[in-house]
């Protein structure tokens, strides 16, 4: 794209689309959203593309977990700030793309390489952090299985997701699936990395609750995963015998 195709601010903005900014989450639609669009712009206009701010939030991710495991109960704050910036650079991804007409596979791949990467490392990392500095007495090592816990059904959940969207079922099951996850959907779109994710766990390490915040998330994801494999199962299986 020359500097002669660059879409104005106000066009920036609009690209976003009113479908997508109802499903934004709560959080998300109040403060990322409203940042990202003149961040972006800023990002756009000096040449940055859309799979470079997705690479960068792999790089701010990693340096987050490692101040997380090597640092102690005062830098955690800086590393849940360096995950609200992360969270912020997933609305500023999508709104490049679709400035500089990025979308496509690669585009959605890199981006869910910097969703997965949170989603399975996090969890584990913040669990080896409050291991680190207080570990169960009677259990030693508890957190570390919790946050491995919480990751592995975070990703077990959306594989199931996933390769139930791909796969050759029937157009009225998954129709049906739609229907029946909106409520599940909008929860899980909140709890999520757009979400209450990041500003929970600044919220936690600044009032020392990080405990509860993992318990808080494990128990969801669990929760969830088996769910969802019982519900798609059931679809699946209602399929098979149409």
């Amino acid at each position: 794209m020359t500097t002669t195709n660059f879409v104005s601010y106000s066009e920036f903005k609009a690209l976003l689309g009113e479908a997508k900014r109802a499903n934004d989450p709560l959080w998300c639609r109040l403060i990322f959203r409203p940042l990202s669009f003149p961040s972006g712009w800023l990002f756009y206009r000096i040449g940055v593309k859309a799979n470079s701010v997705s690479l960068l939030s792999i790089i701010i991710s990693m340096c987050s977990f490692l101040i997380m495991i090597f640092g102690d109960s005062n830098t955690i704050v800086i590393a849940a700030f360096l995950m609200i910036l992360v969270a912020l650079t997933d609305c500023i991804d999508g709104n490049i793309a679709r400035a500089r007409d990025e979308t496509g596979p690669g585009g959605e791949w890199m981006d869910a390489l910097s969703g997965y990467t949170i989603y399975a490392l996090l969890p584990l990392t913040l669990g080896i952090h409050v291991n680190l500095q207080g570990p169960f007495v009677t259990f030693p090592g508890l957190w570390i299985i919790i946050g491995a816990i919480t990751s592995i059904a975070n990703l077990f959940l959306r594989l199931l997701h996933q390769k139930f969207i791909s796969s050759k079922l029937s157009v009225s099951s998954q129709r049906g699936m739609k229907t029946s996850g909106t409520l599940f959907s909008k929860v899980s779109s909140e709890m999520g990395l757009v979400g209450w994710m990041m500003p929970a766990l600044l919220g936690a390490s600044i009032t020392n609750m990080l405990e509860a915040y993992l318990a808080v998330y494990c128990l969801f994801y669990v929760t969830s995963a088996i769910l969802t494999a019982i519900v798609l199962a059931r679809k699946v299986n209602r399929s098979l015998t149409l």
